[in-house]
């Protein structure tokens, strides 16, 4: 009984699909995810192995909805493995079951109204949040890195190897805009913007909304 079921199910769960490059994004995404998307993808990225990064893999975006003064996508991570065949038509296999992640991510709504097509950073998942918080805060931390001078902030190094950076506000502000957040998260007290293992925005909720820069050693994990 096993040997007629397992052929069927290794067939749902294994798909070889062609170059993506040779298929529209949309067309790849319904032949790779299927009802797993909840809007149509509008865009992929083919990420070739690397010395740290072993497998390659295929980044998958959904069309992003707007959300008040945000939008809103879905970004699918999925693992390709070679199949070994010259056919071009069938050149990588992915495992449905295994070889697929996907993350909320967010970014501000440009001047038209529009959502931008690049910008997105990624949502945490630990916990529910208030998308129009997230963007507030994130209106924030880009009004903080044009210079807008009504933004009340401040830096903190909790060590002296840090300081020094904290003491250069311009050189700061250089710092971070060439750097893509991690990801950002909020709760009731506040917006936090991770910018890299040693770097931190927080933007309080209440009144007068001060923006903190933290600067810190990696965490070790």
């Amino acid at each position: 009984m096993h040997s007629v079921i397992f052929p069927v199910v290794l067939s749902a769960i294994l798909v070889a699909i062609p170059e993506p490059s040779s298929v529209p994004a949309e067309e790849l995404g319904e032949l790779i995810l299927e009802e797993r998307a909840s809007q149509p993808i509008v865009s992929q990225t083919l990420r070739h192995s690397r010395t740290f990064r072993p497998s390659s893999a295929l980044v998958l975006n959904e069309k992003a909805l707007r959300k008040g003064a945000s939008c809103i996508r879905t970004q699918w991570l999925v693992k390709l493995t070679p199949t070994g065949e010259s056919d071009d038509t069938k050149v990588w296999w992915v495992d449905r079951q295994k070889g697929m992640r996907s993350e909320r991510q967010i970014a501000l709504a440009d001047s038209s109204g529009g959502c931008p097509s690049e910008g997105y950073i990624a949502v945490s998942d630990l916990a529910v949040i208030d998308h129009e918080q997230v963007a507030w805060g994130l209106a924030r931390y880009s009004a903080f890195l044009n210079g807008d001078k009504e933004v009340a902030y401040r830096c903190i190094a909790e060590e002296e190897l840090f300081r020094e950076a904290c003491s250069d506000i311009e050189e700061l502000r250089s710092r971070l805009s060439a750097r893509k957040p991690a990801y950002v998260s909020s709760n009731s007290q506040h917006v936090r913007i991770k910018i890299d293992r040693m770097t931190d925005a927080e933007i309080d909720i209440a009144s007068p909304h001060q923006l903190t820069i933290k600067l810190h050693r990696p965490a070790i994990f």
